[in-house]
């Protein structure tokens, strides 16, 4: 077999074994045509290259990652760019281009966070790569991202929010604790950038993914840390995701809402509830408030939302997306009224 083909097996391989699947090797010797022993030949160079480790049970073998840490002092670093190219690009320079541009936009707004939001005096970031993916966490000790959300509210509007309130204000995109020099974007674009990305602080999660809504176990964690994740073939263009919500002219208009971690599990029953949301939907011209895994949404917030609100701000389109037959029913009541 060519170098080339033996390559393309054993990352069909790693990518099986990533998955957990029990029939990595059956699957690899039928994809490539090879017999067993050459699979566990793949299986043994892995191991010795430090990609493979075996660890025995019904998945006997996990991905390693080839992991770099370092530690940023932000008495003395200022600048995330800087930061970036000294020390994180070189780590990422064998990855495809749209990959390194991607890295580079979600990387570089994570540090800006940190360095400017956060008060951290310092900022540990862990970069971990295997052949398949890379991982990058960026964790600081500073006051944490939903106190210093609730801490901002609190001085600006007079309310006091739980540090699930203060998660989902990070979901349209456009709140930020420092309106006068951010556009609060960089969590909105850099979870839409990545395979997975999450927020931990406290006890709370931010994720777009379907973990749980607080980060349960553990020690309290009282800065903020944020994981990335993305395959190093991701086809995901920087320039693509961004133009799915930016327009040419108007600039960020389009956002994307998973109703369900908004309101934290619970079903929005009451006007303040939507109340809240089409205030962080200002200045917004489109949203399509994503229903998965919300089983219904009371008549008076429908009725709040998609009557009194899409009225009265005509420029405002919403757009429901995977709502079950009970939410459409009260959609469509509400927009009759």
């Amino acid at each position: 077999m060519k170098k080339s083909e033996r390559l393309l097996a054993e990352k069909f391989l790693l990518q099986r074994i990533f998955e957990e699947d029990p029939d990595f090797v059956d699957k690899t010797m039928e994809a490539f045509g090879v017999s067993r022993s050459t699979v566990y030949n793949y299986i043994t160079r892995l191991q010795e290259q430090g990609e493979l480790e075996r660890v025995g049970g019904s998945m006997p073998y996990r991905i390693l990652y080839r992991t770099t840490r370092f530690t940023i002092d932000t008495s003395k670093e200022k600048s995330e760019d800087r930061v970036f190219t000294r020390d994180i690009a070189p780590l990422l320079a064998d990855l495809p281009f749209n990959a390194q541009k991607i890295w580079r936009y979600a990387i570089t707004a994570m540090l800006n966070n940190a360095m400017e939001h956060s008060r951290a005096s310092a900022i540990v970031v862990v970069v971990n790569k295997s052949r398949l993916c890379t991982l990058v966490g960026v964790l600081d000790n500073g006051v944490g991202i939903f106190r210093r959300i609730q801490q901002a509210y609190r001085e600006e509007m007079g309310e006091v929010l739980t540090t699930a309130e203060a998660a989902s204000l990070l979901y349209t995109g456009k709140y930020t604790t420092a309106p006068e020099r951010h556009a609060g974007e960089g969590i909105f674009f850099t979870s839409r950038l990545m395979d997975n990305f999450a927020i931990r602080s406290d006890m709370q999660l931010f994720t777009l993914s379907g973990a749980e809504e607080a980060a349960e176990g553990g020690e309290r964690f009282r800065g903020t840390a944020v994981q990335m994740a993305l395959a190093n073939d991701t086809e995901r263009e920087l320039s693509a995701v961004m133009a799915s919500y930016v327009d040419d002219e108007e600039g960020f208009v389009r956002t994307e809402i998973p109703m369900a971690r908004v309101f934290g599990g619970q079903v929005p029953m009451s006007r303040s509830e939507a109340r809240r949301l089409g205030e962080m939907l200002i200045g917004f011209r489109e949203a399509v408030l994503d229903f998965t895994d919300m089983p219904e949404i009371g008549p008076d917030f429908a009725h709040e939302l998609f009557g009194v609100i899409t009225r009265a701000r005509g420029d405002l389109t919403l757009r429901a997306q995977h709502a079950n037959e009970r939410i459409a029913a009260a959609i469509r009541r509400a927009e009759r009224v």
